[in-house]
């Protein structure tokens, strides 16, 4: 087609938005725990731990997943519905040798920081289990380094939420659904 002709193709399909929560992001593993900020206390470093799904729905088990923008596209923060819209942040860590495996690191709340994205913001990595993801921190996600997704440390109610090493032989421990719920009115 040259220059001087009119463009004829047809218009993009147009998209409706995204669904991006409310969601409890529940468990695969054993009691199906989801993630849960601990006492539904909004005070900065409050621990993320896994817990029982309340009934009814309560704003400190309710996520919106929150685009980090441009700078950062496919990644995203997981933000509380509690009042003090805190996301959840990954401890940082920086291994003493290299070379040596990652241990996991604690979960907590912080409010949203620009200095501290890479251990703020979190993609979704498929799992062999249709409908559940790895949550992977942005923190080591080069390919050089192993990925740090999100888990429990235990499987007792109340156990802390951690972010550790991604492992394909136990990847019940580190799956991840999201049920869509209704938002707090």
């Amino acid at each position: 087609m040259s220059t001087l002709q009119k463009d004829v193709s047809p218009a993009a399909p147009t998209m409706g938005p995204l669904d991006l929560g409310p969601y409890a992001i529940r468990g695969l593993a054993g009691s199906h725990y989801v993630l849960d900020v601990f006492q539904n206390n909004a005070a900065a470093g409050t621990k993320v731990i896994g817990y029982p799904r309340n009934t009814p729905n309560s704003s400190n088990q309710q996520w919106m997943f929150v685009a980090a923008g441009a700078d950062n596209p496919g990644w995203w923060y997981l933000q509380t519905q509690m009042s003090s819209n805190f996301v959840i942040t990954l401890e940082p860590y920086t291994p003493i040798e290299p070379n040596l495996p990652l241990e996991p690191r604690p979960l907590f709340m912080a409010p949203k920081d620009p200095k501290q994205t890479e251990y703020q913001l979190w993609c979704l990595q498929s799992t062999e289990k249709l409908g559940y993801w790895y949550i992977q921190s942005k923190a080591h996600s080069s390919n050089s380094q192993t990925p740090m997704v999100i888990q429990l440390s235990g499987t007792q109610s109340g156990a802390p939420a951690m972010a550790g090493p991604i492992s394909f032989i136990e990847f019940e421990k580190q799956a991840w659904g999201f049920v869509p719920l209704l938002p707090l009115g």
